[in-house]
């Protein structure tokens, strides 16, 4: 069934009337499953089959395709499927029936993203059955079984530093590092007057490495830490884990783990990736480097098409993108 409305709402706008129309024809009463999906989002043919058959196929009541931390918990509303029994609850027809339209965007992800999942919630049968196939104890799992996923996230995490979000890097990791099991094995006192020499090449000061993999991201470390044999390595390992997992979560998933997300399977990029700062042109081409070569090229179309909207918008509509009203 196509159904053309204006366009007016967003997403949730035409959620809604797709909602009322199923509600209206009574479909809820022979639909096992629904699975709500919008149009902001670039779709990999090659990872769609199994995506599709995860998300039409599982037990749970509600699953999303990713997790959304920003503001409060929730799923990510752009691909949500649920259960027969979700469709059927009076609490979740009534959200839709009482759904007020409107264009602000703040409005658009109180009334409707976190709404929706607190309305979900409570149509489920138990707290196991709301969920994301993509979750961040799922991408916790695959850290500790896969190591070509540590190399992975090494080298083609997201680099953009238009958002405030964390982003996992080196430093960041030293950082951690440092706040937690590093104390310094000589302390020295910044106010006296002891005077110190320190022989080392210029060349030596100078040199830089490329970090790519974990090994090299560990020979960064080392250079930072005077380890010896009573060192536990499972501290090493276990913090860059554990960074890796928590930049995870940082804000929308699927915006902050874009690569990761699709080299785990998951088909779907965001298309407003870079117009709301999240990607950078690096960003797009690691992405990229992930796909067929045509979609590469069709993505990379669309993504560089809506450029940064804090560089190119002015006036009234870059001081509204800005507070994020549109």
């Amino acid at each position: 069934c196509y159904i053309e409305r204006p366009n007016f709402g967003r997403d949730f706008g035409s959620y809604k009337t797709g909602f009322l129309h199923i509600f209206k024809n009574n479909w809820q009463e022979s639909c096992p499953r629904l699975l709500m999906i919008n149009d902001s989002v670039f779709f990999s043919a090659e990872r769609m089959p199994k995506f599709l058959n995860d998300m039409m196929t599982s037990e749970i009541e509600v699953l999303g395709s990713t997790e959304n931390y920003e503001i409060e918990y929730h799923l990510g509303s752009f691909c949500i499927a649920m259960s027969q029994s979700v469709l059927k609850k009076p609490i979740f027809q009534k959200y839709w029936k009482n759904y007020r339209l409107t264009d602000v965007r703040p409005r658009v992800i109180k009334r409707g993203e976190m709404k929706l999942s607190k309305t979900l919630k409570k149509c489920i049968s138990s707290p196991t059955q709301f969920r994301a196939l993509y979750c961040s104890s799922f991408f916790l799992r695959k850290l500790n079984e896969d190591p070509a996923l540590l190399n992975f996230v090494v080298s083609n995490s997201r680099t953009s530093d238009l958002t405030d979000w964390e982003r996992f890097s080196a430093n960041s990791l030293v950082e951690f590092l440092h706040e937690r099991f590093l104390y310094p094995v000589n302390m020295v006192d910044s106010s006296s007057n002891t005077d110190f020499q320190v022989n080392v090449e210029l060349e030596a000061v100078n040199e830089e490495h490329v970090i790519h993999d974990v090994i090299t991201l560990k020979k960064y470390i080392f250079r930072h830490v005077k380890s010896d044999e009573y060192t536990n390595s499972n501290i090493f390992d276990d913090s860059i884990v554990s960074v890796m997992a928590q930049v995870f979560m940082n804000g929308s998933q699927i915006h902050q783990n874009a690569s990761s997300l699709l080299y785990l399977g998951l088909p779907i990029v965001k298309l407003d990736g870079m117009y709301r700062g999240m990607f950078n042109v690096y960003d797009i081409q690691r992405i990229s480097r992930l796909l067929e070569t045509v979609e590469a090229d069709q993505l990379q179309q669309i993504l560089m098409e809506r450029p940064f909207g804090g560089s190119t918008l002015i006036g009234w509509r870059k001081a509204a993108f800005m507070s994020g009203l549109i």
